[in-house]
């Protein structure tokens, strides 16, 4: 059975129980705190908190880095310098002329960045073993890609919050079924990147070398972690959320660990490190403040609205939502995090104890070396070009195309069909617009708004013991919900049901006492009844909210009426045809009044 050389601390950044702490099982803590928040809590505003201080805080540490260091910052000058100063401009101006592509390009490379950074401790934890072979490097980068990628397709949500910034960033509708070819060649390529990494780790235990248990483990709490946040957890946002904590917290620590053994070694290190991060309770603490106070810039400047990506398809401006200097943090923690932590440098594997003496994938030749940055910015260089060109000529897929694309192409995407439903049912297509609406529930059946729709249309087409169905599904869904409670009790007046009704009218009522058609709608249900005593407030409720209501006045004249008092019921009749001469009950009851009134007497 091969063994691994190293002493078991060894085997750790900062140690067993801190690694697990930090690095490795965060997410059995991040879990258990969102469920611990209060349930009242806004979920854009604990977004704004977290995308503000963690997503947007966390950026900061990446930049003492790049700056702190005076060699790095030597070997990377240009980097350093002209490219800030490019994508603040580049950011200021697609803000101030309102375009998403650098929008869209910051959430697809944060994506990958996140990925990276799981792949980078994957590489720190096999390098501590010794484990330098390039093909065991390429694979484990080749795993992230993989099962990230795969997550996000296995997940409808996050497929159509992607789309959707797409096209609402200037990009061209995609065929549905390159949507499927897709699915289908990320799933062959997982599944054959997951076999040859398999094999690679059976071929590192037959020649007594096996990887890391720490990088195996890592990797499988990232990836089921990503898994959870990304397929698993119906709620997007709350997913976003909770990858986001992970991934924070990960960076910080890391990066604290790294200064920290800097400050300590032997290297050449820059008065802003030394002051920084020498040892001490109170050097921690300025450190994190100095994060946070950073994070507080990024709620002024970026997060005052946090909104999902699909909001741009609906035009309301989520380019606002990352917006200049916040952007460019991103896109330069993004860009900084490529080139400043690679463990093939002797100094960066110093400074995580990774041993000496040997070298992770072998360095590019010089020409390869100047060339690669050149098309890797061209990646990112030339979607945003085009879609801002075709934002700002306003060639954008229409919003009923955007919907119906995304609706055939993702199945199971209850969004997209929500609101095709909802574009076919403005435009009277009621048979399409049901047929979108039961997708959409069948995808998400907790869903109240989507039954309440649904039964909309049902009652549209005449289908009313359906309709009830799904009034009373979004009812007892949403109880304070006062559409579906107001729809459900007329359609039990209908009906012909007034005592269900009734009791629907009477809980609207307790969330919107003031409202005329829902006192009206009560005295309906309780005067069918034979209630008449009952109703009345309702219907003096009415005509005091609604002065000259000629229903409420025409009930008034019933109960006068059926109460022997012909003289009110007359004047009540009477009114209620001067305030509405087409109000065919009046009517009928006035002339029946006095058809009675002009028969002899016995």
């Amino acid at each position: 059975m091969p063994t691994l050389s190293l002493p078991r601390r060894e085997l750790w950044i900062l140690g067993p129980k801190r690694d697990l702490l930090f690095f490795i099982l965060t997410p059995l803590l991040i879990v258990p705190f969102f469920r611990l928040l209060p349930h009242g809590q806004s979920p854009q505003t604990i977004a704004l908190y977290i995308l503000g201080i963690g997503g947007f805080g966390h950026h900061l540490p990446g930049f003492i880095r790049a700056y702190s260091d005076r060699g790095l910052f030597a070997q990377h000058r240009l980097s350093f310098t002209l490219i800030p100063l490019l994508l603040v401009l580049a950011c200021s101006a697609y803000s101030y002329l309102n375009l998403n592509a650098l929008t869209f390009l910051t959430v697809a490379w944060g994506t990958w960045h996140g990925a990276m950074q799981v792949n980078g401790f994957m590489r720190i934890y096999d390098s501590k073993v010794k484990s330098f072979r390039p093909a065991t490097a390429r694979l484990d980068r080749l795993m992230c890609v993989a099962w990230f990628g795969i997550a996000i397709l296995q997940s409808p949500e996050k497929q159509f919050s992607l789309a959707a910034l797409f096209y609402g960033s200037g990009g061209f509708l995609i065929p549905p079924a390159g949507f499927e070819i897709l699915r289908w060649i990320w799933g062959a390529f997982t599944l054959g990147t997951t076999f040859f990494f398999l094999a690679n780790i059976l071929r590192q235990w037959k020649t007594g070398s096996p990887p890391s248990p720490a990088k195996l483990l890592i990797m499988a709490a990232s990836f089921g972690f990503w898994w959870f946040c990304t397929v698993s957890l119906r709620n997007l946002l709350l997913g976003v959320l909770m990858w986001e904590v992970f991934h924070d917290i990960q960076y910080n620590v890391l990066v604290w660990h790294f200064q920290r053994h800097r400050v300590a070694g032997k290297g050449p290190t820059g008065a802003a490190e030394k002051f920084l991060f020498r040892s001490g309770w109170g050097r921690l603490g300025l450190y994190a403040g100095l994060i946070v106070a950073y994070g507080y810039l990024g709620i002024a400047t970026s997060f005052a609205s946090v909104q999902l990506p699909e909001d741009v398809v609906a035009g309301s401006g989520l380019a606002q939502w990352l917006v200049r200097i916040s952007l460019a943090s991103a896109l330069l923690h993004f860009y900084y995090d490529g080139f400043i932590w690679r463990v093939r440098e002797a100094g960066i594997r110093r400074d995580l104890g990774v041993p000496e003496g040997e070298t992770d994938l072998p360095a590019a030749k010089p020409m390869r070396r100047g060339l690669r940055p050149v098309y890797l910015w061209l990646l990112f260089i030339i979607p945003a070009v085009y879609m801002g060109i075709n934002q700002h000529r306003g060639s954008l897929p229409d919003f009923p195309s955007q919907m119906v694309n995304l609706a055939e192409a993702i199945p199971g995407n209850w969004k997209a069909d929500f609101l095709s439903g909802t574009y076919f049912k403005g435009q009277g297509d009621f048979a399409t617009a049901e047929s979108h609406y039961r997708r959409a529930v069948a995808a998400r059946p907790d869903f109240a708004t989507g039954h309440l729709f649904l039964g909309d249309i049902l009652y549209k087409q005449g289908n009313l013991p359906e309709a009830i169905e799904e009034y009373r599904q979004s009812v007892d869904l949403e109880p304070d919900n006062l559409d579906g409670l107001r729809n459900l009790a007329n359609l039990y007046l209908n009906s012909g049901q007034p005592s269900l009704a009734a009791e629907r009218f009477l809980s609207a009522l307790a969330l919107d006492a003031d409202n005329p058609d829902l006192n009206f709608g009560m005295a309906t249900a309780l005067l069918r009844q034979n209630k008449l005593q009952d109703a009345e407030p309702y219907v003096r409720k009415t005509l005091q909210l609604s002065p000259g209501h000629s229903g409420a006045l025409n009930y008034l004249g019933m109960i006068r009426d059926v109460g022997g008092d012909a003289v009110a019921a007359l004047e009540y009749y009477r009114q209620a045809l001067a305030a509405d001469s087409g109000n065919a009950s009046a009517k009928e009851n006035l002339a029946a009044l006095l058809a009675k009134q002009a028969r002899p007497k016995p």
